[in-house]
């Protein structure tokens, strides 16, 4: 075997190519890609009922994401959080958590949602003390 030294050869390989050789770039580009999508990408908690909020008629300002949020699916089911609970149950709760601070709750209500079900909540709400309350709609197209 000849000194690698010797001849100013010193960066000679001899090592023969691999197949996996040309598997290892494209495992980097992957990783890269995993990593930009998780940077970039954003995560929201599945909702426990499948609403889909009524389009809004005119611009307004985006909802904070804290304090309790009701649903109300277009069956009339409610929950709080991820729990289906009944009105009176929801509104006991949010009842519960009135203090020196005022409450924001957000009611999202599924579009096809009927207003015998929204109202009498918004009522018992109201009757209860909670008097911040946002109805939630996305912005038109």
């Amino acid at each position: 075997m000849s000194d690698p030294l010797a001849n100013g050869d010193f960066f000679a390989s001899e090592r023969r190519p691999d197949r996996n050789d040309r598997l290892i770039p494209m495992i980097n580009i992957v990783f890269l890609l995993l990593t930009f999508f998780m940077i970039a990408g954003t995560f929201h908690a599945a909702e426990l009922l499948d609403i889909e909020p009524p389009e809004a008629s005119a611009s307004g300002a985006d909802l904070p994401d804290e304090g309790p949020v009701v649903l109300i699916a277009r069956d009339g089911t409610m929950a709080l959080g991820d729990r289906k609970m009944g009105m009176d149950e929801i509104v006991a709760v949010l009842g519960g958590k009135i203090g020196d601070e005022p409450v924001e709750v957000r009611v999202k209500a599924d579009r096809a949602a009927r207003v015998k079900m929204v109202l009498p909540l918004l009522k018992k709400m109201a009757d209860a003390g909670i008097i911040h309350v946002q109805l939630v709609a996305v912005r038109g197209k």
